[in-house]
């Protein structure tokens, strides 16, 4: 009797240990509204590999046009090679992707891929010097008409690259190429807002300029577009 009470705590303890675990590792902080939509993820989702990525899934597609900001806060472990991966997904049954790639270390490697039926994978924008900057969110968007625009934080790095259009539907993140590799992470947190809708009624018509100037100059300029409706 007594080593089977002793087992069932020792379960419990299990269990008490491992829930919490699982839920510090889902998005928090998400806030809806009528054409925006923020959320956070926790910094263990650097630490999941590429077969069992972080997936936030949006209800509904994002789109035709959209700007998306992303303020890297993690706590890299000190190597040169640990990072982040950000992938946004085209809803199935689309292969489409955007791949964003953001290492720790001195250099602060940033990479972006694209993946299309034309062209497969591949690598439309690549820094391995002080390639992104932690003061500032980085910031990418697409309209129909200007296609695909990123900054790094500070200044524009791609501008109007054509893709033939694309509707973000869900937001991928992990680290790890495989799951026996070292951590990348071990604290901090990745912050995700996104503005949508078609062009009129967006900041995304003001493509790449509103990308330069971060959080801030979304917000003055979604102000200055209601201003000019009225």
């Amino acid at each position: 009797m007594l080593r089977l009470a002793v087992t069932g705590l020792a379960t419990i303890l299990a269990f008490s240990l491992i829930l919490p675990t699982y839920a510090q590792e889902q998005a928090y902080n998400i806030v809806k509204a009528k054409q925006s939509e923020s959320f956070t993820i926790p910094f263990q989702a650097a630490n999941h590999d590429r077969n069992d990525p972080l997936v936030y899934t949006y209800d509904e597609p994002k789109g035709p046009s959209w700007i998306m900001n992303i303020e890297n806060k993690l706590s890299y472990v000190p190597r040169e090679d640990s990072k982040v991966i950000i992938i946004l997904r085209e809803p199935a049954p689309s292969e489409k992707y955007i791949q964003i790639a953001m290492y720790g270390g001195e250099s602060r490697t940033y990479q972006i891929a694209v993946n299309t039926p034309e062209t497969g994978h591949a690598i439309i924008h690549n820094n391995n010097e002080m390639g992104w900057w932690t003061d500032n969110p980085i910031a990418i968007g697409h309209a129909n008409n200007q296609g695909l625009s990123a900054s790094n934080g500070k200044r524009i790095v791609l501008d109007r690259y054509e893709i033939n259009g694309f509707t973000v539907g869900s937001i991928e993140v992990y680290g790890k190429d495989e799951a026996s590799a070292l951590s990348n992470a071990y604290g901090g947190e990745i912050n995700f807002s996104v503005f949508y809708g078609s062009p009129e009624n967006t900041p995304t018509y003001l493509l790449p300029g509103a990308l330069a100037a971060g959080v801030g100059g979304l917000m003055a300029v979604l102000l200055l577009t209601k201003k000019r409706k009225k």
